[in-house]
């Protein structure tokens, strides 16, 4: 199917005006032209519309009801997909995100609804690609938490920061993050092994968790607390043959502590790597030649299947 075509929030609203455009829209994404679509409890092609109403459907094979949004992070919402589309496109487009109070003055929703909404759309940001990074991968460590320094003393050291592992591809420029529940070399290896091919070369600073490293990896450090942050691997005809540093994920990882510090202010361990994925999300979309504000808004419409997330769930 053909799919929008907009540069702005602005062509977005001028091009999608009505509900049942937003609807149809949606159901070609999900479907594309075929007439009978296919049932998402038995994947039987032959469903058929329920009473000609476009939005209820009926499957022939096993009898079963269903909507456009079954099986979708839309799925039992009473929110238009008209300001499902405008939040999308908002949260998509914005760098650094938005808050769920702006997002619900923006399309007049309550901000515990606004709240749900991002969080669905961050769950369809979840990477769920298992393919092990190959070449050259550079590898930290990050907390994320407040500030002890200006709390009570009978408030200081009660939550604990949240320990995160970053791994940045340099030949495909892709990211993947974790959280991590301390940064105990067992710990780390497993992430590593899992997310990494064997005999790849690896860059990371000289703490002793990843010191094992070098019996499956080609293994290179910097010594930042010597103030090493850069070093050039020489060749035998001393020509520089790549530089070892681990600039690039400390650079993501600046992105996102700016980015929950400046946007959202503070976030619960529980729902943290929720926030890390829409980071990792923008990261690994931000080439500018590959990816625009409407390719990010399919891939966001496009993914919405089989993610649903229910509000029990997410605040159990």
């Amino acid at each position: 199917m053909k799919l929008l075509n907009f540069k702005n929030l602005d062509e977005l609203t001028n091009k999608i005006k009505t509900e049942k455009q937003a609807i149809n829209y949606f159901i070609k994404l999900r479907w594309g032209n075929k007439i009978n679509p296919v049932c998402p409890f038995c994947n039987h092609c032959g469903a058929y519309n329920f009473k000609n109403q476009n939005k209820t459907f009926k499957c022939k094979h096993c009898n079963k009801m269903f909507s456009y949004k079954t099986g979708t992070i839309f799925e039992n919402t009473k929110i238009p997909m008209r300001k499902w589309f405008i939040a999308i496109y908002l949260f998509s487009s914005h760098k650094k995100g938005i808050s769920s109070h702006q997002l619900a003055k923006d399309i007049s929703v309550t901000q515990k609804s606004a709240w749900f909404m991002l969080q669905r759309i961050r769950e369809v940001m979840k990477n769920d690609n298992n393919n092990k990074f190959d070449g050259t991968t550079e590898i930290d460590e990050a907390y994320l938490g407040g500030s002890e320094t200006n709390k009570y003393a009978d408030k200081k050291n009660k939550n604990k920061k949240t320990c995160i592992i970053g791994l940045v591809n340099r030949d495909t420029k892709q990211v993947k993050a974790y959280k991590i529940s301390s940064n105990e070399k067992d710990i780390l290896l497993g992430k590593i092994y899992s997310n990494i091919k064997n005999n790849s070369t690896i860059f990371t600073d000289s703490y002793n968790g990843y010191d094992d490293l070098n019996k499956c990896y080609n293994h290179e450090f910097v010594k930042h607390c010597v103030g090493e942050y850069n070093r050039d691997k020489k060749t035998k005809d001393g020509k520089t043959a790549y530089k070892i540093n681990t600039n690039s994920i400390e650079g993501f990882w600046s992105q996102l502590k700016r980015g929950i510090e400046g946007i959202y202010h503070w976030t619960s361990k529980k729902h943290i790597q929720r926030y890390i994925n829409e980071f990792v999300f923008r990261y690994n979309t931000k080439n500018k030649d590959i990816y625009t504000e409407i390719t990010r808004f399919n891939c966001v419409l496009q993914n919405a299947l089989n993610k649903r997330l229910k509000y029990s769930l997410l605040i159990g």
